[in-house]
């Protein structure tokens, strides 16, 4: 027993010094590595996990002569008893790592046409317009190439995906046919706006577009009631990879795409659509409050709310199974 009593304590110390070397390690090899192999690495897992687990391929889409390219995640077996589901996302990341929660349980049930918005992924163009509309049309132009021009389209959007789909609903009545909105400020005043992102402090800018690992850590604080412990032990320099795989090759872009919209008065142009809408919202959403989500609610009359308990703006990462239910349901219309 005495002899145990001594081996257990030296054991705790060679463990810890194996970590803190292990850690020193990791530290060197990376902390002022300029190329993100980390996040690279991670990235490219997730392609992986798309291409095999979800039965998802990567699709290019050329537009107006080259001009745009649109970068999808389609159904690599189109099935003709399953509906279409088109997933537009919001800022942080591209579409692979907001939908990671999602993919796998949704592919079952729905043939998926999930894109990169411009500036976002694999996503880009020459073209300076940085509207919504652009966005818009960026989409059903690619949509409408992978053959989905006929209608009878579902589209599932979250926060600034929110704002497109609900273009694309006005402008193209006739492709779609449902419509789920998560967390979106669709209908804000200018000022509305820019009131919530300024409640938060420092530069709207650099929250929504992250230049350091402050930063990052601010916007997932912002966007996430609970889970968001992990962000204060991640490393900054992982963090900073993922910033600069996500947001450096297009940041002026991805900073004008903020100003418009953010700057843009949309509530004399605020319209009613026509179209089936489910609205989610989480009650502790601090980037667009639910008061917001109901006022949305009660300005479109073929609309429904789901709200969800303790939940923040990014449903999809907080409550990806309840979400995933949720959107399932309302598109297959079972009650």
């Amino acid at each position: 027993m005495a002899s145990m009593k001594l081996i257990v304590p030296l054991l705790r110390r060679y463990i810890s010094i194996a970590i803190s070397l292990f850690q020193s390690l990791v530290l060197c090899l990376f902390d002022n590595f300029d190329y993100p192999i980390l996040i690279n690495l991670a990235d490219a897992f997730l392609s992986l996990y798309f291409i095999t687990f979800c039965d998802l391929r990567p699709i290019t889409v050329d537009l107006d002569d080259g001009e745009t390219t649109v970068h999808f995640w389609v159904s690599g077996h189109r099935r003709n008893n399953r509906p279409d589901l088109v997933m537009l996302h919001g800022y942080g990341g591209n579409s692979k790592w907001q939908f990671i929660h999602q993919v796998s349980d949704l592919s079952k049930s729905f043939n998926l046409f999930i894109p990169d918005l411009v500036f976002f992924g694999k996503s880009h163009s020459r073209n300076t317009e940085r509207t919504v509309e652009f966005q818009a049309r960026s989409v059903v132009g690619g949509l409408k190439r992978l053959g989905c021009s006929e209608g009878g389209l579902a589209v599932y959007s979250i926060s600034y995906g929110g704002f497109v789909a609900y273009r694309i609903a006005k402008m193209w009545p006739e492709m779609i046919e449902r419509l789920v909105i998560v967390s979106s400020g669709v209908g804000f005043t200018q000022q509305q706006k820019m009131t919530e992102m300024k409640k938060h402090g420092g530069d709207v800018w650099e929250i929504l577009v992250p230049r350091s690992p402050r930063d990052l850590r601010m916007l997932v604080r912002i966007s996430m009631n609970t889970g968001i412990a992990f962000i204060d032990w991640v490393p900054d320099f992982i963090l900073s990879q993922f910033i600069a795989v996500m947001y450096e090759t297009n940041r002026k872009e991805l900073v004008e795409l903020a100003k418009n919209l953010l700057e843009r008065e949309e509530d004399a142009e605020f319209y009613a659509i026509s179209q089936k809408t489910l609205i989610i919202w989480g009650d502790k959403d601090e980037v667009f409050p639910l008061e917001h989500g109901r006022r949305l609610h009660r300005h479109l009359p073929n609309s429904s709310i789901e709200i969800l308990k303790d939940i923040g703006h990014g449903v999809n990462i907080e409550a990806p199974t309840t979400l995933n239910n949720l959107i399932t349901s309302f598109v297959l219309d079972v009650s």
